[in-house]
C-alpha cells in the first residue's frame, strides 16, 4: 500500500504539472498517504472508509480549517465518479490519480502509458491488489454496507 500511495502522489503531481496547475504539494502528499488509511482496522468506525480516512487526518493534523477541508475532501471524495474541480485541484487530482492507479493504467487522463509503466517499474505495485482485496474484504465483513456507500452519489456532491 505504501507504493500505491507513493505512485498516487507522483501521478497527481504529474497531472497537475502537465495541467499547469498550482497545487498545495504538502496537502497532495498527505492526501496520497492517507486516502486509503480508513481501510485499516485502527482507523475504522461505522462510517465509510473514505470518511474514516478524513477523520484520521483531522485527528493527526492541525491545519487551518480551509486547508483541512480541502485535505479531507481529497481523501473522502477520491472515488467520486464526477469531477471534483469545484472542491479544489488537489481533490480532483487525487481522484484522477487513484483512478489511474486502480485501473492499472487503463485510464490515463492524458499521461503517456510509457511514463506510467516507468513509474510502475520504479515504484512496483507488487502486492497491491491482494492487499487492497484483503482490506476491502475486512471492511465489508466488519462494516457491512459501508464500502458500497462510497460509490453512491452524495446529495452535497
Amino acid at each position: 500500500m505504501e507504493n500505491h500511495c507513493a505512485r498516487a502522489f507522483v501521478i497527481a503531481e504529474e497531472l497537475g504539472r502537465r495541467g499547469g496547475l498550482h497545487v498545495d504539494r504538502e496537502l497532495l502528499l498527505c492526501a496520497a498517504w492517507l486516502h486509503d488509511a480508513g481501510l485499516y482496522p485502527g482507523a475504522a468506525t461505522s462510517d465509510t472508509y473514505v470518511a474514516d480516512g478524513r477523520h484520521l487526518a483531522e485527528r493527526i493534523l492541525d491545519w487551518p480549517p480551509e486547508r483541512m477541508t480541502r485535505l479531507g475532501d481529497a481523501i473522502e471524495y477520491h472515488h467520486e465518479v464526477r469531477s471534483q474541480w469545484d472542491r479544489g485541484p488537489e481533490v480532483e487530482l487525487m481522484r484522477r490519480a487513484d483512478l489511474v492507479e486502480v485501473s492499472q493504467t487503463l485510464v490515463t487522463f492524458g499521461l503517456p502509458r510509457g511514463w506510467l509503466r516507468g513509474l510502475r517499474r520504479s515504484i512496483p505495485p507488487a502486492g497491491m491488489v491482494p492487499e487492497i482485496t484483503r482490506l476491502l474484504a475486512g471492511a465489508l465483513r466488519d462494516r457491512p454496507g459501508t464500502v458500497p456507500r462510497i460509490f453512491t452519489a452524495r446529495s452535497e456532491a
